[in-house]
């Protein structure tokens, strides 16, 4: 039930929620344009150098070579590298073939994208994509090896994204619309739903959640961040129920697929007054990247396809 934002993938980082990498939440980062144009030299020609000796140290005196950690670096990570290498093999191809080159301006400018998204405080952003790396072993090669596979494929995209009213409309609630903040308790049964709003007439809703929920928010009370109207991030339903449910009060049990949910709405915080006309601009910017994060991350997908690869090292599997 959580909503999907940024994920770090084959396509992208964010952080979280695009970045929300999305998500986001929407990632805010610039449009590269596509089609044949005299842009800088690819930036993959600009890549770290890889060491080439296989002695990789020295251990009281004895040594150790790449092939003695060969096996253990495969099994850790083998397969998301070479899931990597396939789609930017391909990417490469399909860039030469459109005549698009991608420069080391537009690398850097996905890495000040992202860092745009994970915190309007530079710092702090900084401080974040530093742990983020950390915590998914993104070294200088393959951090910088993600900033261009994103670059290339913004560039594949950006001609297919368009933009509407209706969606500018949509990411205007979003931005400064009402908000509002709820808990939510996901239920395997409508009989547990309903257990659930017979005990919450005695106990905390947050407890409950903890207790019974089976979406991963249970862990902090069910706690969801603040909710737009609009927000696609979330199923409709759950959306409806949230803006239909009085401050305070907990909903009537919701199907949702083959589970029932509850939310209990905690507050709302009015829309801000920002005129629509002063926004658009945001909106549109807003927009445009959301859509081309989705196109992306359709791309990635079908660039990362095992049709055509075939692995000769047992190893990957």
């Amino acid at each position: 039930m959580c909503p999907a934002r940024f994920i770090v993938s084959t396509a992208l980082l964010a952080a979280i929620p695009v970045v929300a990498l999305g998500c986001a939440t929407g990632a805010r980062s610039v449009p590269v344009p596509t089609g044949v144009g005299t842009r800088t030299q690819l930036a993959n020609d600009a890549a770290p150098a890889r060491p080439t000796t296989g002695l990789v140290a020295i251990v009281d005196g004895e040594a150790v070579s790449f092939d003695d950690l060969r096996a253990e670096l495969i099994e850790s990570a083998g397969s998301s590298v070479l899931r990597d290498a396939v789609v930017d093999r391909r990417l490469a191809a399909r860039l030469r073939l459109r005549g698009v080159t991608i420069s080391a301006a537009e690398v850097e400018r996905e890495r000040l994208n992202l860092l745009d998204a994970l915190d309007g405080d530079r710092a702090r952003a900084i401080e974040l994509l530093g742990e983020i790396r950390r915590r998914q072993a993104l070294g200088e090669v393959r951090f910088e090896a993600l900033l261009r596979r994103n670059a290339g494929l913004r560039a594949l995209v950006a001609a297919e994204v368009k933009l509407d009213d209706e969606g500018i409309e949509h990411v205007y609630d979003m931005l400064h619309g009402a908000k509002r903040t709820a808990r939510l308790a996901v239920l395997a049964s409508l009989s547990d739903a309903e257990a659930l709003l017979r005990d919450h007439a005695t106990r905390d809703f947050a407890m409950l959640a903890f207790e019974r929920s089976l979406d991963d928010t249970a862990a902090r009370g069910g706690l969801l961040p603040p909710v737009a109207r609009r927000d696609p991030s979330y199923p409709e339903t759950l959306r409806a129920a949230i803006f239909a449910t009085e401050v305070g009060k907990a909903s009537a049990p919701v199907l949702d697929g083959a589970r029932f949910y509850v939310v209990e709405v905690i507050a709302e915080m009015p829309a801000d007054g920002t005129p629509r006309d002063a926004a658009r601009a945001r909106c549109e910017r807003t927009l445009r990247l959301s859509r081309e994060r989705l196109l992306m991350d359709a791309l990635a997908r079908e660039l990362a396809s095992k049709d055509g690869v075939t692995v000769f090292d047992r190893a990957f599997d």
